[in-house]
């Protein structure tokens, strides 16, 4: 894998910051646009300003979204290096595992 690798404490926060529908569809929102205005965010979701306002804030704690001020309303960004850093930690687990993984689901009653 290509890129630093997240610790720990990194990846979970990025997985906390994506176990929601919600900021899925922000993350999905600002991955279409170079920026969006908070207004923008607010009209594509159907949830009160501050609900959205509080996802925001956890995407941006995680590194996920940056935000810059513009006038009396703010831009919000993707920062896809993050989010790359995420897959490729994620994919160097996927890589690193040993047969054992594997073999763990054999002769499974689930």
């Amino acid at each position: 894998m290509k890129g630093a690798q997240m610790t720990d404490e990194q990846l979970a926060l990025v997985a906390k910051a994506l176990a929601h529908p919600a900021r899925i569809r922000i993350i999905t929102l600002l991955s279409a646009q170079t920026e969006c205005r908070g207004h923008e965010v607010f009209s594509e979701l159907p949830l009160a300003q501050s609900t959205i306002s509080e996802h925001l804030r956890i995407l941006k704690e995680s590194g996920l979204v940056s935000s810059t001020p513009v006038g009396t309303s703010m831009a919000y960004c993707l920062a896809s290096g993050v989010l790359n850093e995420f897959l490729d930690s994620l994919g160097a687990i996927a890589t690193n595992t040993s047969g054992c993984v594997a073999d763990c689901t054999k002769g499974s009653t689930r």
